[in-house]
């Protein structure tokens, strides 16, 4: 197996009880980017978990070689394949898309922090995505109480950069405990023909 990037689950993730605690004293540039390569490795692994079973195949596409010129080489096309194969849903790739903005932001600029205009839009972009993810669930009732505490959350992401970093590891948290969950979840595709 030619598998070079990090394995998730066996080389990233920290556990349920922990992932606050891994991430959350990183300083900002550094969460920015963090947040987005875990959920990206998080579904390099769970692609490669679904895809038929042909490891050198499946290696070449999601280039677990490290490889990012792969056709699913890199965190956009690992969001489109993982909503494509059923991994995400469109609400969720919208997440993923925003957190995925954020990384570019702090990765390709030198003078920003989270208070920083492009940050801010796109930070305040996620929380709407975010309050309307936390309303559907709500009236599904698969979460139970309100969006108070998110939309205040909101009104501070434009002043105070700790509201930014805080609003970002609640959805990375949130999204990484998942992902968790799917990991058992999660079977290759069956084969449509048969090989001869």
């Amino acid at each position: 197996m030619v598998w070079k990037i990090e394995r998730w689950m066996a080389e990233v993730f920290p556990g349920e009880e922990n992932i606050y605690e891994e991430y959350r004293r990183l300083p900002s540039r550094e969460l920015a980017i963090v947040c987005a390569s875990v959920l990206d490795v998080a579904l390099a692994e769970l692609l490669s978990m679904r895809l038929r079973d042909n490891r050198k195949e499946a290696e070449d596409f999601l280039g677990l070689n490290g490889d990012g010129r792969a056709p699913a080489g890199s965190f956009g096309a690992r969001i489109q394949l993982a909503v494509l194969v059923g991994l995400l849903t469109p609400e969720d790739a919208a997440v993923f898309r925003k957190v995925k903005a954020l990384r570019n932001l702090f990765a390709h600029r030198v003078k920003i922090d989270f208070t920083s205009p492009a940050v801010v839009t796109v930070l305040l972009e996620l929380h709407k995505i975010w309050i309307k993810r936390n309303e559907h669930l709500l009236d599904r009732q698969y979460l139970k109480g309100n969006t108070a505490a998110l939309a205040q959350m909101g009104a501070q992401i434009p002043t105070d950069p700790i509201a930014g970093e805080a609003f970002l590891l609640v959805v990375f948290g949130v999204y990484h405990a998942y992902l968790h969950r799917l990991h058992s979840l999660v079977r290759p595709v069956k084969l449509v023909v048969h090989e001869t």
